[in-house]
């Protein structure tokens, strides 16, 4: 369950961020402000990574829709 979650949240990310290592500093470090500050990892390991995943689809439909709004941004998005 976990892996499958973690894969397509990698692949998500991997359209936003094409450099592997700056994604999994993103997963294991970086806290998601709009997420309680939480890291990507630990909402996965916490059965949330769907959050993470709705998450970087609005980042991904921003990217591609001109950058209408920023909410989903922590520190910053990779």
């Amino acid at each position: 369950m976990a892996r499958g979650i973690v894969r397509r949240i990698f692949t998500l990310a991997e359209c936003l961020e094409p450099d592997r290592r700056a994604i999994w500093e993103w997963l294991l470090h970086d806290p998601i402000d709009v997420l309680c500050g939480h890291t990507a990892m630990e909402l996965i390991f916490a059965d949330q990574g769907e959050q993470v995943e709705t998450l970087l689809r609005w980042a991904l439909w921003d990217e591609e829709n001109g950058g209408v709004t920023d909410i989903y941004r922590s520190r910053r998005v990779f």
